[in-house]
């Protein structure tokens, strides 16, 4: 039991701040203990962000990162964070500034404590850590009266606080290590890098979290909440910031600590009974707990985060092992991915279910948690404890993504033959794909987040631009929010597409979902425009209806087409491809979409500048298939009202790209006439009665986000086009990955500069996967690509 003097060292360190403000609360300084709260609320959001899984990478002994070496960043890094910290809280706190100089001063001074009480912990030196425990709880207790009494004795007391944590833990010999260490700084950050994004995308989501439910819900209820949640989840609390890290680093070492783990079980069996015990009873008997003053929103939200308590231990046990494990594991891409994907769900459940389903909230958060660190090595199959072979649910996962399938919350599967469906701006109504299951459930069964780092590390930074500027721009409201979360959602197919193509076969298995999709849907989607005498394209498939049938999915469809073609890469008499191409050439002129026709002509032109020289005769006959389908769509589209609408010409262009340059001047000027809306964005969204998009992605991003959140993603595609640039001689050489590179352009440079097809949930999620997927095979030794051009199997 010797053991458990490190971790509650470790709790005195971490909570101290904490237990003083609820002391001052509890007897009669609220306003004082407000300021400690506001104090210690921004000191521990700013340090945490940067502690970077500290303690227990310095347990795992890994011989890579040790004290000395995060010692040494972390003294650069204060005197940083600590003048970013005293201005956050300078302007906030009525307790003058010496008050708030020393609070900071004692956020800082336990922020180094960890690294001195890891080393005392790694090292056995038991004394040094039980005095540091003495002397911490002596100070608290004593600094508790003098605050109370407010005479002279608390400022001299609040001093010595403030400076204590440094008092009883310092080693000069790791203080010499850390100021002499060998190790190139830049190396140093390089391998800490991962651990500082997880620390920081859980710091930042935590903010954003409690500030989502609060302008959702209200102040009243968010409060309930927010008391609910930490008095739920302190035991997942402590198991992280304490107790685990000793725990984990004993069991694998096998320590001895048998019966302290059944006893930790035995509690956590206990809690989460609790847990249930509480639900069930506020469930069938509302008013039992009436004389506490707390509604029945209150206790089921603690009844449920105590169950969740339960499930965060477990999930934590899992991450700190990862952390701890000696090849040096990280956790980077499943914090990012558990907390948004957290985030995301709270308009999700407010505004579909109701106010009572935000009870769920740290619930939900505790089984996103342990379901991504379960599934990051080995993802669903090692999870669930099975093993799958073949690329029979890489095929279905990736039909999924392509197929135009759509649901709707409150009328099941999207079902309208409206060729505009407008859902009113109600979330219940509005069509959503069915590719959102699909792309995280495929994050979840490849699983394996450490080996995406380019998509991963895009998707983080991006998250960070945008919430920067959305926080920065001016007042934050929810629908700035969920506008943020709408343009990230897609953005996640980013990182299932690179999971996808580091699996063996990934382009074959691809070109293969194409086929299925394209063969399923455009040969019934014509017969039943022909059935229901429709001149332009019909979104019914009898069974379901295709969401923006005319605005986005015509040019996906084409992508699907071309690249199916270069990753066929047929010899012989490609028969099937041709009669596709037939009838993708109908769809294309019935769907009256110019840039689906452009794609065509350009892909065609491509296709033929590629081949012409060495199979002449199968480019010829492609050619003459796609005109004879053209022209026959057009035979039967000429001279209906919607072609001759469309395609009618004022100031010698046809009617909807003047259109489009209204739209796009309209937001230029309001982009460009504001410097501060350039960088950060504007809070005030653009009437879209009047102007209903931009039509240009862009210049969306540009409007609501600025320079801050457009300029990762401008990143991804600068290095995309360094990667083309520099292989494009072996990508010639390469017809699969050259039409995955000729699709992705024109889906990416050109399709959105016309529309916003990337903030949209079927056509962003269908490019950024199939980008994700190009990001894989840049990263695959040129040997590996001559499997890619096999013929479809």
């Amino acid at each position: 039991m010797s053991l458990l003097v490190y971790p509650a060292a470790f709790m005195v360190n971490t909570f101290a701040m904490m237990l003083v403000m609820i002391g001052l609360s509890l007897f009669g300084k609220p306003a004082l203990a407000a300021d400690f709260g506001l104090i210690h609320g921004a000191t521990v959001a700013l340090f945490y962000a940067f502690s970077g899984n500290a303690r227990s990478l310095i347990l795992a002994e890994s011989g890579e990162i040790d004290a000395a070496s995060i010692l040494r960043l972390r003294l650069m890094l204060l005197m940083p964070l600590g003048i970013l910290a005293f201005m956050l809280c300078i302007g906030v706190v009525d307790s003058g500034w010496l008050f708030v100089l020393l609070l900071v001063v004692r956020r800082a001074a336990e922020w180094l404590a960890e690294i001195f009480l890891s080393e005392q912990e790694l090292h056995h030196r038991g004394r040094a850590a039980l005095l540091f425990l003495l002397i911490q709880g002596c100070l608290s207790l004593a600094l508790l009266p003098a605050l109370l009494d407010g005479g002279g004795l608390a400022l001299p007391m609040t001093l010595l606080w403030s400076l204590s944590p440094l008092i009883g833990c310092v080693s000069l010999g790791l203080l010499c290590r850390a100021l002499r260490h060998p190790m190139p700084l830049l190396s140093c950050i390089r391998q800490l890098l991962p651990h500082f994004g997880s620390t920081l995308v859980i710091g930042v989501s935590v903010y954003v979290f409690r500030l989502f439910i609060l302008l959702v819900a209200g102040k009243q209820v968010a409060g309930d909440l927010f008391s609910a949640f930490a008095l739920g989840g302190i035991l997942g609390a402590m198991f992280s910031q304490a107790l685990g890290p000793t725990m984990v680093r004993h069991e694998q070492r096998s320590a001895g600590l048998g019966g302290l783990v059944r006893l930790f079980n035995l509690m956590l069996v206990a809690l989460l009974l609790a847990g249930l015990g509480l639900v069930t009873l506020v469930w069938s008997l509302p008013q039992v707990l009436d004389w506490t003053r707390k509604g029945q929103l209150f206790w089921l939200a603690v009844g449920c985060s105590l169950a969740g308590g339960v499930v965060m231990v477990l999930a934590q046990r899992i991450r700190l092992r990862i952390i701890q494990d000696n090849v040096g594991g990280d956790v980077f891409g499943s914090d990012i991915l558990a907390n948004i994907l957290l985030v995301a769900s709270i308009p999700l459940l407010f505004f579909w279910v109701g106010p009572e389903s935000l009870t769920l909230l740290y619930l939900l958060g505790a089984f996103l948690s342990y379901i991504f660190y379960a599934s990051e090595k080995g993802g669903l199959p090692k999870l669930l404890g099975v093993r799958l072979g073949g690329h029979a649910i890489p095929l279905l996962l990736a039909v999924m993504v392509m197929m135009p399938v759509f649901f709707q919350l409150k009328g099941g599967v999207f079902d309208s033959k409206d060729i505009v469906f407008s859902s009113e701006g109600v979330l219940s109504q509005l069509p959503l794909p069915v590719s959102i299951f699909a792309c995280y459930l495929g994050l979840i069964f490849f699983g394996g987040y450490s080996g995406v780092r380019r998509s991963l590390s895009a998707f983080f930074f991006l998250y960070l631009g945008m919430l920067l500027s959305t926080l920065l721009a001016g007042p934050v409201s929810s629908e700035r929010l969920i506008l943020l979360i709408q343009y990230l959602l897609p953005v996640a197919a980013l990182i299932m597409g690179e999971q996808f193509g580091q699996q063996s076969r990934a382009i074959p298995v691809l070109s293969n979902a194409a086929t299925w999709v394209l063969w399923l849907v455009v040969p019934v989607q014509l017969f039943s425009s022909w059935q229901l005498g429709y001149g332009y394209l019909s979104p019914s498939l009898y069974l379901f209806s295709v969401y923006q049938h005319l605005q986005y999915v015509p040019v996906l469809f084409v992508g699907l087409y071309w690249f199916l073609v270069f990753a066929r890469d047929d010899k012989s008499a490609p028969w099937d491809l041709w009669g596709l191409g037939f009838l993708m050439a109908i769809y294309v002129v019935k769907s009256q979409a110019m840039a689906a026709m452009l794609f065509m002509i350009l892909a065609a032109s491509g296709y033929a500048v590629r081949y012409l020289g060495s199979r002449a005769v199968n480019v010829f006959v492609l050619v003459a298939f796609l005109v004879l389908g053209a022209w026959l769509g057009y035979v039967d589209m000429a001279g209906r009202p919607s072609f001759v609408q469309k395609f009618s010409s004022g100031a010698g262009l046809p009617v909807n790209i003047l259109e489009r340059t209204d739209y796009w001047s309209y937001f230029s000027g309001k982009v460009f006439d504001d410097s501060m809306g350039l960088l950060l964005g504007h809070a005030q969204a653009i009437d879209r009665n009047l102007y209903p998009s931009s039509h240009n992605y862009y210049l969306d991003v540009l409007y609501a986000f600025g320079c801050v959140g457009l300029l990762p993603l401008f990143g991804l595609i600068l290095y995309t086009l360094f990667k083309v640039a520099s292989g494009f001689l072996g990508l010639w050489r390469q017809p699969a990955l050259l039409g995955l590179v000729g699709v992705l352009l024109f889906w990416v440079l050109v399709d959105n500069s016309l529309k916003v097809g990337l903030r949209q949930p079927y056509s962003g999620i269908l490019t950024f996967f199939f980008w994700g997927v190009l990001l894989a095979q840049f990263a695959r030794p040129a040997a590996c690509h001559a499997t890619f051009n096999k013929k479809n199997v």
